[in-house]
């Protein structure tokens, strides 16, 4: 407690008020002249005062205002899926990519089922007003270990360093792995697009009915991406 909050405290004023009383009254002699004895009778008086009418419920000295807090509520994010091989579950936040690649020996992708896109709407949750920002996130990328040669190879292709998993906003900023969301402060929500890409090597280290997991976060929602190899 800082000493101008320690004064205006009840304890604060009644003891210093008491203690300027007994000097003015000469109660405690320390050479002081009468003009100054006279002044510190009247702080005393009014010192006790305020001590007692505060103790009353009358506080004459105004509590500084916290700043009001800044709340960001939550958001309510729906997935809808364009591809035949993709299946939302927008209540589980569960998303099947059921994958084909045809036969062992010859594998390739059957009717493009590699390819991923779905657009996710952030809509505005309880509390968020104004102009909001939240994120879409691709936070785990497993990999499948080859049964025969021990060689791990990521769920997903790469393009450079990068792996395809790339979101795109309405504005059509694109971005891999990680977007920032803007809600306008006119807007209910935003729309972003996340397409991915599988390796064929991966899902061939994959027996039939195998299934793996991708990770996303978007508007503060986990959500998870099935990969089911159904070949």
């Amino acid at each position: 407690m800082d000493a101008w909050a320690w004064l205006t405290s009840q304890i604060g004023m009644f003891i210093v008020g008491v203690f300027l009383l007994l000097l003015a009254y000469g109660y405690l002699k320390i050479g002081l002249s009468a003009k100054t004895l006279k002044l510190f009778k009247f702080l005393g008086v009014i010192l006790v005062a305020l001590a007692v009418l505060s103790y009353m419920g009358i506080n004459l000295f105004a509590a500084e205002e916290a700043p009001p807090a800044s709340t960001v509520g939550a958001f309510e994010v729906t997935a809808t899926e364009s591809l035949a091989q993709l299946t939302v579950d927008n209540n589980a936040n569960l998303i099947t990519w059921a994958v084909d690649i045809g036969n062992y020996s010859t594998p390739a992708f059957v009717s493009n089922c590699q390819y991923f896109s779905v657009a996710f709407t952030v809509d505005r949750g309880l509390g968020t007003v104004g102009l909001v920002q939240t994120y879409g996130d691709v936070t785990s990328i497993p990999s499948i270990t080859n049964d025969t040669t021990a060689v791990s190879t990521p769920i997903l292709s790469k393009t450079g360093d990068q792996y395809n998993a790339i979101w795109t906003r309405a504005d059509t900023t694109s971005a891999y792995d990680m977007i920032t969301i803007t809600i306008a402060e006119d807007a209910d929500g935003a729309t972003v697009t996340l397409n991915m890409t599988l390796t064929l090597t991966a899902i061939e280290s994959m027996h039939q009915y195998d299934s793996v997991n991708i990770g996303l976060m978007i508007g503060g929602e986990v959500w998870t991406v099935q990969v089911l190899d159904t070949t």
